[in-house]
């Protein structure tokens, strides 16, 4: 029996594929520019590992991707990444799912294909900066999901899973960057355990790229999630006790139901507010404004009544509101950040 193709090492770090004919779609010149590109982002590919067919398929839907925006420029970089408007940006990620279609390795172009489409449904859902945080994060990733789709980095039995797995903690390191305000050097830390990411994956290292960088890179954003989540739960009760002092003269945040509940009615943070129900009844709901905290379900709103009763925890939903069916009284209010349980971590 032959010996099987020679395993990827994390050396290898150029792009070794025979030159286009004079038929091909991109001329010699344009795919040179590409393997700079490529080898720069440490994406390691082996034609003597692999079929010329699909080494041409991956690189010309590379080539593809990158094309230039406007005749004769460059290929695309970050900045014109970037500033694609939706229609560009939809048309190029079409292109690597079609594509991918045609690669022979249909497991892991599938696998590839729901990448692109988790991307392009969540890209509309963020917000300027989240999107380009992804966006870049994205663009990063392009050559190695690209050579998983056609050079067959998944493999078969537990590597295929482990591949997939990896894809799958790389949809909820987006998620997680989705749902927090990175600092300058946070957004550091994330491209350059990214760029280790997408080198492992590029090798076929994916139980490496799994337990050495993407858990660790995972739990630290979610780590900046709580911090930032309470950081902002902080702000408004500082808010609110402010506002109840000067209003409502309670010296510590309480109020009373349901004498105050027309003086939260305008106030931004922390509002109450009446709904009319069927046959023209009346309900009263508590909604806070936490800005900069992904789950409003996260959070539980404490309510102490002073006659020492049982106190009420009075879980937000998605929107941020909760009925507030509480019987007259004086009561404290504090918010905690308890992530909801329904949903896991």
């Amino acid at each position: 029996m032959p010996p099987g193709p020679a395993p990827l090492t994390l050396v290898e770090r150029r792009l070794v594929i025979p030159e286009p004919p004079p038929q091909d779609t991109f001329d010699a010149a344009f795919l040179s520019q590409l393997e700079g590109l490529v080898a720069g982002s440490g994406v390691a590919v082996s034609s003597a590992a692999h079929g010329a067919a699909d080494a041409r398929g991956y690189r010309e839907t590379l080539a593809a991707f990158l094309a230039p925006l406007v005749p004769g420029g460059p290929p695309i970089g970050e900045e014109a990444f970037l500033g694609m408007s939706p229609g560009v940006l939809a048309e190029r990620c079409n292109g690597l799912i079609q594509a991918g279609r045609r690669s022979t390795h249909r497991d892991a172009a599938q696998a590839v294909e729901s990448f692109v489409v988790f991307f392009q449904a969540l890209v509309p859902t963020l917000g300027s900066e989240a999107a380009r945080e992804v966006k870049t994060t994205f663009l990063r990733l392009v050559p190695t999901l690209l050579q998983m789709a056609w050079l067959e980095q998944l493999g078969d039995g537990p590597r295929r899973e482990e591949g997939g797995e990896a894809l799958r903690l790389l949809e909820t390191i987006l998620l997680e960057v989705a749902s927090v305000r990175l600092a300058p050097a946070e957004s550091e830390l994330l491209f350059k355990s990214l760029d280790q990411l997408a080198t492992l994956m590029a090798a076929g290292e994916h139980t490496l790229a799994r337990d050495v960088v993407a858990a660790p890179l995972l739990e630290i954003l979610r780590k900046n999630r709580v911090a930032r989540s309470l950081f902002r739960i902080m702000e408004v009760e500082v808010a609110l006790q402010r506002y109840l002092k000067e209003r409502l003269g309670h010296p510590t945040p309480r109020i009373r139901i349901p004498e105050d509940l027309p003086a939260l009615a305008d106030f931004g943070p922390l509002r109450v507010f009446e709904e009319e129900g069927p046959e023209g009844s009346h309900r009263s709901y508590l909604q806070v404004q936490l800005p900069d905290i992904p789950v409003l379900s996260d959070v539980v709103v404490h309510l102490q009544a002073d006659d020492g009763s049982e106190g009420r925890r009075l879980r937000l939903d998605g929107l941020g509101s909760v009925p507030l069916d509480l019987p007259p009284g004086l009561y404290g209010i504090g918010l905690l950040y308890e992530p909801d349980p329904s949903r896991g971590a």
